[in-house]
């Protein structure tokens, strides 16, 4: 198999070493990288030296089985754009989908008419905290889940230490950066967990000193299919970085903390709170993403974070917008 990866910026450069590091057990044998940042390509070669720096996009993905976009996010669609006049690829994209609705369908049905897949890169499915919640609401001991609140909490200044926050993506509405696209792991994970939302109440804004012009804090109040309720938190504001998910339940309490990473349980029958602390490491998190991957391209399986699993965060995401605009509650699907 050969894989191109478009982006070399620290993601990129992250799903690179990972690749690379699994090139034997997973059949790779070539691994490209392209950026229009020539620095950045000196600084994956630095990195990883069996990596192949191409000199331009098509010779990137010239004869690419698997494309990894690791473009800033309002650039996700202009590039599969690009992509579209160089060939079929399958393709992985670096979480959210997009930073609008807008093409979302379109790139998903030309991937699906192409035969070819659309992975996301949401890899907290993969988190042992994450996994544990889930088998935890798989055996019962909760009971019937009746609400959950996720949170994620960073100080975006603190998140690239290495450069000025405000030349980040992250920092620009333009470039598809804020709280509300990426942070939406935890939208993601909630549906994974309890099935799809069918109505969102929700706020945005920029409420901090800093100076940029993306959103800093998204909050949202949930409806699910099933019944339940949720909220999450999102917000590039916090000191301390502070995620966490909790399930209430008819028979017990449940708390999964992805800082410290522990599960801590308390039920009925034993009110004190059970903690259970679980192995993390993020490199084997990435490992088992690649993994499932390619086994499922190689397989037709279906073990990955599709396309359309996505554009369903998308739509939460784009909700949320609305809700802000219009002081609503956005009822979901946006379209069918």
């Amino acid at each position: 198999m050969k894989i191109a990866v478009i982006g070399a910026g620290s993601i990129g450069r992250r799903h690179l070493g990972g690749l690379n590091r699994l090139r034997a057990e997973l059949g790779i044998a070539e691994l490209r990288t392209f950026d229009a940042n020539a620095a950045r390509m000196v600084q994956a070669k630095k990195e990883i030296e069996e990596v192949v720096s191409a000199g331009s996009l098509a010779d990137a993905v010239d004869g690419a089985d698997l494309v990894f976009v690791c473009v800033p996010t309002a650039s996700h669609l202009p590039l599969y754009s690009e992509l579209q006049d160089l060939g079929v690829f399958h393709l992985f994209i670096e979480k959210p989908l997009s930073h609008s609705l807008a093409g979302c369908e379109k790139m998903l049905f030309n991937q699906k008419r192409a035969g070819k897949i659309v992975a996301v890169g949401y890899m907290l499915r993969h988190h042992p905290v994450l996994k544990r919640l889930k088998s935890v609401l798989a055996s019962g001991q909760l009971g019937r889940p009746l609400s959950v609140r996720a949170e994620a909490g960073f100080f975006l200044p603190f998140w690239h230490p290495w450069e000025d926050y405000r030349d980040f993506y992250m920092s620009w509405k333009t470039g598809g950066g804020g709280a509300l696209l990426d942070i939406s792991h935890e939208i993601d994970y909630l549906q994974w967990l309890f099935g799809d939302i069918e109505s969102v109440q929700g706020c945005m804004g920029t409420l901090s000193d800093l100076e940029i012009s993306s959103d800093d804090m998204a909050l949202a109040i949930l409806r699910f299919e099933n019944g339940m309720v949720g909220q999450f938190q999102l917000d590039l504001l916090q000191f301390s970085e502070s995620r966490f998910c909790k399930v209430i339940g008819t028979e017990g309490v449940l708390i999964a903390d992805l800082m410290s990473n522990e599960i801590k349980i308390s039920t009925k029958n034993q009110i004190e709170w059970e903690t259970e602390s679980l192995n993390v490491e993020f490199d084997d998190i990435y490992a088992d993403e690649y993994r499932s991957l390619i086994d499922s391209i190689r397989s037709g399986g279906e073990d990955y974070v599709s396309g359309s699993a996505a554009l369903k965060t998308m739509e939460v995401i784009e909700a949320v917008r609305r809700s802000q605009a219009l002081g609503a509650r956005i009822t979901l699907p946006l379209y069918d």
